[in-house]
Parts: structure tokens; sequence; C-alpha cells
């Protein structure tokens, strides 16, 4: 891990010292100087991410216990094509929005996460529209493509209750990058696309994650991955398999991006992932797409599901209103 210590938010790496800005709230300070590897001697070997999955199931219920307490929701497990999913609906939502539905892939790295709500919730609150929260199968059991087949499979029986433009697909981390992998499929399968996505904390590239990769991921940092990317022992090993990770469904930023939809991009200043969300961004920029990215400052990877921060509820909030503005277009 190397020689690092955080003290009140402030990273300290040997002889650099990365304080945080004063602009940051009191809580999302508080965040930012848990350290997860505290305890841990400095030649530790990463333990890959899927043997956390029991060790960490009880923060993540406990992530959807304080999102349901700040953004009410009524929760349903149902079974769609097979597939476990969530369907978490807001409570009383007017008529109007019965028609609407947003789908969400939720985040862990490609190997954990199954049952995390910590962005339906609030998203199903802010929006009054009902979301569909998709368990799909993990990795290294189930690599790639499962997890996309699930995705896709829960997409086209919504289609059968659900116009396209009435449905957004979103996502937060592995479940950003999943996103732009089903987006990809959709197409290639012929399906009629989303009126718009959530990519958030993510990108779409997989053979390059960019710059801040190389230093957000160092010890210290809130959020940081454990193994390298490279290591057989990462989720991206674990995840991709056999797969060629430069192959457009897998890297939607190497393929065509001339008719993807319209998409918001959230990440922060001390996200591992912020030069994929960045690059990601260009791409679609590129290809004359509708894409807006938000960086927030000193804030770290999927931030919004510590939901009492103020960051976290003003980027909701921006998730929300921009969901709302494309499906009641």
């Amino acid at each position: 891990m190397g020689s690092y210590k955080v003290t009140d938010g402030v990273v300290e790496l040997g002889k650099v010292r990365l304080p945080l800005p004063d602009t940051v709230s009191p809580e999302a300070r508080a965040y930012l100087s848990f350290d997860p590897n505290q305890g841990q001697p400095e030649d530790a070997a990463p333990l890959p991410m899927w043997k956390m999955r029991d060790a960490l199931a009880p923060a993540f219920e406990m992530l959807n216990q304080q999102a349901q307490q700040a953004y009410p929701v009524d929760i349903e497990e149902v079974q769609i094509a097979g597939v476990r999913c969530h369907r978490v609906k807001p409570i009383d939502a007017p008529e109007a929005n019965k028609t609407k539905v947003l789908i969400n892939l939720h985040g862990g790295g490609f190997v954990l996460g199954s049952g995390s709500l910590g962005e339906a919730i609030p998203i199903a609150n802010e929006t009054q529209c009902e979301v569909i929260a998709v368990d799909y199968r993990l990795a290294p059991e189930h690599p790639y493509p499962a997890a996309v087949d699930d995705i896709v499979a829960v997409y086209r029986t919504v289609l059968e209750y659900h116009a396209a433009n009435d449905i957004a697909l979103f996502g937060t981390s592995a479940g950003g990058f999943l996103t732009a992998m089903a987006i990809m499929r959709f197409k290639q399968e012929g399906l009629p696309l989303p009126c718009c996505c959530g990519v958030f904390t993510a990108g779409g590239d997989f053979a390059e994650l960019g710059d801040t990769f190389h230093y957000l991921t160092l010890a210290g940092f809130y959020g940081h991955v454990g193994a390298p990317m490279n290591d057989p022992s990462s989720e991206r090993a674990a995840f991709l398999g056999d797969a060629d990770p430069n192959d457009p469904l897998v890297a939607p930023i190497k393929g065509d991006l001339s008719d993807f939809p319209p998409t918001l991009l959230v990440t922060g200043t001390r996200d591992a992932v912020l030069s994929s969300a960045a690059m990601f961004h260009l791409a679609l920029r590129k290809a004359g797409r509708d894409a807006e990215l938000y960086v927030f400052e000193a804030m770290a990877h999927a931030f919004w599901y510590s939901v009492n921060m103020p960051e976290s509820r003003e980027a909701i909030h921006i998730m929300a209103r921009y969901f709302e503005k494309h499906l009641f277009s």
C-alpha cells in the first residue's frame, strides 16, 4: 500500500500533503476522512473484492436504510425475465408519472452489491417515478456478458409495457459502465433506445481508465481500489473473463456513438474514474451527442451513496432533474 496518512480528510503520501478545500461541507469532510485500510499492514496483499461480499453486505443494507429514511419509497422484490429486481416506487406518485420508468444498475465493482438501492431509492423519490433496480449476475462466477445479458432481458420485458421514450437507464460505478455497454447491446439487437441515460462515476472504456486512475487509486484516497486493474484478482479481470476490453460492446467509446441517447455524467475531483468520465463525455460530444458532465469539488467515487451530505443531495437533485427533463419532454 505504501506509506500514507489520512487526518481530517487531508491525505499525506510521504512528503506530499493534499489538503481538503474549505468549500466542502463538514459532512463531506467526515466522509472523506474515513480510511478503509486503517489497521492493515502496509505490505498487506489486496483481498479480491468478491471475497468481501458477506463482510460488506451490512454496509450496503445500512446505505439502503439511510436512503429510505431521507427519501421515503415503497420497495418490492420481483422477478423480471428471470432476473431478480426491486421495484422502487414513490409514495402516491402523480398519475401522469406512472407511464414513466427508470432502470437502475447498482455499483459494486461487478462483483458485489446485490440488493443495493442506494441510488434507486432517492431517484424514485425525487422524480416521483418508478425505478426498477436490476440485480444482474456477478463476476467472477458469471463473467461478461452475463450481467449485460440480464440487463437486456429486463429491458426487453419493460419495453412490453412502456415506450422507449418513457424509459431512462442509469447506474453508478460498475453500473455506469454497464449502462454504456447495455446501450451498445440494445443498438446491436435493434431495440429502441431509452430517452436518456446516466453514466455516473464511470466511463466508456475498459482498456484505458485514464490519468486519474493512476493516482486516485493510491491508498489514502477514499474508495481507492485495492488490486491493480491488470492484476488477475482485480474486479476488472474478474468481470472481463476472456472478453476483449477493446471490443466496442465492452468499450463503447471505441464504437459508433452517433445515435447514443442523451447522457448525464457525474463524478468528482477525487474520483479515480474522473478521467474515464471526462474522456467518454468528450467522445459523446465529438459524435454530436447531447452529453452533460458535472464534476464535484473534492468528491470521491460514488459519493452520493452517502445521502446525508449536502453534496450528495445536490448531485441526486441534478440527476433527477435531468431524467425528468427527458422523460417528460
